[in-house]
């Protein structure tokens, strides 16, 4: 009998490991790590400080790193979910009225894989554009 809950326990793990999240949000901190995302996001803080959008940019072992900027000091960004099917991948963010120091702010997200077409959107519905 124990080795029967064993065995269900490893199997459990395994699955619920395999099932996990492929989404985390990047500490600001640690913003330095990623040399491209360190300079597009000094841009947005100097040069594009009312654009409200994303970019995505390709780190480590080919995961992403996705970028999303509210076009404000006035506002924060929550990361709230991230939908993953075979032909599309949907980030969605909260936004909140809170005053920062920061004259874009900006979320770093990283997620393993972008499936098919890509997109970042409020809770509200509300659909960001892409920095190009």
């Amino acid at each position: 009998m124990k080795k029967v809950c064993l065995i269900l326990f490893a199997l459990t793990v395994a699955f619920l490991t395999a099932c996990g999240s492929n989404t985390w949000v990047l500490e600001k901190d640690r913003l330095n790590e990623v040399g491209s995302v360190k300079n597009y996001v000094e841009q947005l803080q100097n040069n594009h400080t009312e654009f409200r959008g994303y970019r995505v940019f390709t780190i480590s072992e080919g995961k992403k790193m996705v970028v999303v900027s509210s076009g404000t000091s006035n506002h924060t960004l929550e990361f709230t979910g991230a939908g993953v099917s075979n032909n599309s991948t949907t980030i969605t963010v909260e936004e909140e009225t809170k005053e920062t120091d920061e004259e874009n702010s900006y979320i770093l997200i990283g997620i393993d894989e972008i499936k098919g077409e890509f997109s970042v959107v409020s809770e509200s519905g509300e659909e960001y554009k892409e920095f190009e």
